[in-house]
């Protein structure tokens, strides 16, 4: 049915669009922008939509380009640690100036911090995850001079792991206080403007968004860290795959980022598309919600792991797309099981029989609630298949992220599947966002936790062998701790892991430099011939 309608589209598309070769200074995406909820960093929380702001607001630090386990200097030119990683001192790169002609100063910095944590929205909860809370910010975070900030953490962490954190535009962003204030209303730091408009410091800003149908992004003219070839970047929404194909081969748009794998092979053939592929931490999963009585036997979440074939579907429906990946935790990643991890594979009368010990010897009916966009639907399809044949009917129901992720967030769900992205390597990350669950009541409301969606309390043990590794020194054995807690949340999560995305990006004949990082693609490296 799919590959029904994109030829339908490509109809459309091939009868109604104009041949024209984009702009030289100009860089014009095909995409799904139906995820797309805000633009504000307190608030932001999608892949997709991150990935775009990322590009507009840079953090306190930045990654390597080259290489994302090393840090380098960004809005902070430099950073000092006290002996017993108590305070962090950082000193802020002179001369920068917001877009609205505003010097950055460490103010603006600590001010974009304490914003997130008093309007408490999706992203208070990555500070919080730092021991950074409303209660003691103003003695945690402060200004030294308009160029220095101090950061006194209330426990001794792993020096270099709570830099990483440092380097989320969600959790550390560099804001344009006095330009948001302009746009204050009834007292919402600028929550309600910052939902269309960038007020950061950044390659680019983003000057117009239109929900599913474009948005525009403007070069910030003497960006600090390198010159910026790219006058501007256009984003056109084009939901289906085939629409977005046959654009790029017209050469009416010069990155589509949602071509269907299938077409890869054919792609490389063609005289004007180009494909540069590189690894990526965004993982595709499955999960049911814990608070459905009827999902709660951990028999019930390993049944399903044997009713995919994963190894079938990395050769066929997601070839050169993803690859298994049966963990939380890429590969790649500090703390990761090793690539050939795979416990799990297609067994139908293994899954029968633990549906039977789980108390399920005739099945059940449920809807499963999966991500529109490829593959989720297919996969959705795959596993409905294979649970009819073990006696569960499962009613797939499609939804366009930004429906699919609110419903998550407010737990009405009883199987999902959509993906996830990661904003650093290292187990940390993943097991804060995937596992770690101190209050999984609905009061608690942390909408930014896997877990916590998914009714999950993994318990005191595992709560505190995560934050057990946060201040651990010796990596040997913040390694080792984090590959056993890999294989307990397999024996006992209801989060199921498929596959592990690769960044394959399709881009026109006329695209120079595209350069591709572990957390995301970088605009501002764009050169076109």
């Amino acid at each position: 049915m799919r590959r029904g309608v994109g030829a339908l589209a490509l109809a459309v598309v091939a009868a109604t669009a104009a041949v024209a070769k984009t702009p030289p200074d100009t860089f014009v995406v095909a995409a799904n922008m139906s995820q797309m909820i805000t633009l504000d960093p307190a608030a932001i929380n999608e892949s997709f939509a991150s990935g775009w702001v990322r590009n507009s607001c840079d953090a306190l630090i930045a990654l390597d380009p080259d290489d994302a386990s090393k840090l380098v200097p960004g809005v902070a030119e430099s950073w000092t640690v006290s002996p017993d990683s108590t305070k962090y001192t950082v000193r802020i790169r002179k001369g920068l100036k917001f877009p609205s002609g505003n010097p950055v100063t460490a103010e603006d910095i600590v001010w974009s911090i304490k914003r997130n944590l008093q309007l408490n929205l999706a992203n208070a909860q990555r500070l919080r995850e730092w021991d950074i809370t409303k209660d003691n910010v103003d003695s945690v975070v402060k200004v030294e001079d308009p160029h220095t900030l101090t950061i006194s953490p209330t426990r001794p962490w792993t020096p270099s792991l709570f830099l990483f954190g440092l380097t989320d535009f969600r959790v550390a962003p560099v804001l344009d206080r006095k330009e948001v204030l302009k746009n204050e209303a009834n007292g919402d730091l600028g929550n309600k403007w910052l939902a269309t408009h960038t007020a950061c410091l950044g390659p680019f800003r983003i000057t117009a968004w239109r929900p599913q149908d474009m948005m525009t992004l403007e070069r910030n003219d003497g960006y600090w860290r390198r010159k910026v070839a790219m006058k501007r970047i256009v984003v056109r929404h084009v939901p289906e795959a085939g629409a977005q194909r046959l654009l790029l081969e017209k050469g009416d748009v010069d990155f589509a980022t949602d071509i269907d794998p299938a077409d890869f092979q054919a792609l490389e053939k063609s005289p004007n598309v180009r494909l540069d592929s590189s690894p990526s931490l965004l993982i595709s999963y499955m999960m049911f919600n814990m608070n459905d009585p009827r999902f709660r036997n951990p028999k019930l979440f390993e049944a399903f792991r044997y009713l995919i074939d994963y190894q079938g579907l990395e050769a066929t429906l997601v070839k050169n797309h993803s690859e298994v990946r049966q963990s939380p935790v890429p590969v790649g990643v500090f703390g990761a099981l090793p690539k050939s991890y795979m416990p799990y594979k297609l067994d139908i009368e293994r899954a029968k029989r633990l549906l039977a010990e789980a108390g399920y010897p005739n099945g059940f009916t449920a809807e499963f609630s999966v991500l529109k966009d490829f593959p989720y639907a297919d996969v959705a399809q795959h596993i409905q298949q294979n649970a009819e044949k073990a006696g569960v009917k499962l009613n797939i129901v499609q939804m366009i992220g930004a429906q699919l992720y609110q419903k998550a967030r407010a737990r009405k769900f009883e199987l999902y599947m959509a993906g996830y992205g990661f904003n650093y390597p290292d187990a940390n990350n993943m097991f804060l966002r995937h596992a770690y669950n101190v209050d999984n009541s609905d009061k608690s409301n942390e909408t930014i936790s896997i877990a916590w969606r998914a009714g999950w309390d993994p318990g005191k043990e595992f709560n505190d062998a995560i934050r057990a590794m946060q201040v651990e020194r010796d990596q040997g054995k913040r390694k080792a701790v984090y590959e056993d807690l890999q294989r307990k949340h397999n024996a006992a999560s209801p989060i199921i892991y498929l596959f592990q995305r690769l960044s394959v990006n399709a881009v026109g004949k006329d695209v120079k430099v595209f350069r591709q990082t572990l957390v995301g693609d970088d605009y501002s490296s764009i050169e076109k011939r």
